[in-house]
């Protein structure tokens, strides 16, 4: 399958989002140089990421799951994304291992900075991305 043939709201296994952007297998936030993307996952329940949406704007939430998190890796990655040429392809997880893809997306303004609590359920800074539907 190709990357033009993604349907929005087709569901994916995580070994296709594997083959079709060789990526990693792991992580909400998976860069590939091979097809110059980065895959952006969206989990709404039982997750320590508290990702929300305002009309038809995603916030997602930053990487990094203790403490604040920081401008680097991921992060860092995601918000030069369109500079260094990649697309971000959203998909979004309301239950376990049924990734529904939600097309590309941009990011359509700096990360806001917002409190939330983190894995040993302590206040900390994380980057809020607001993403929008190409």
């Amino acid at each position: 399958m190709l990357i033009k043939t993604l349907k929005i709201d087709q569901v994916l296994e995580n070994k296709e989002i594997v083959e079709i952007f060789l990526c990693s297998n792991q992580g909400g936030i998976r860069k590939s140089k091979k097809t110059n993307t980065m895959i952006l996952l969206a989990k709404f329940e039982n997750c320590s990421y508290k990702h929300r949406k305002d009309g038809d704007i995603l916030y997602f939430t930053g990487m990094g799951k203790k403490g604040n998190q920081e401008m680097k890796r991921q992060n860092k990655s995601l918000l030069n994304a369109k500079e260094e040429g990649f697309t971000l392809h959203l998909f979004e997880l309301y239950e376990d291992k049924k990734y529904i893809y939600k097309g590309e997306v941009e990011l359509i303004s700096n990360p806001i900075i917002e409190e939330q609590l983190d894995d040993n359920n302590e206040k900390r800074d994380v980057f809020m991305f607001p993403l929008k539907r190409k």
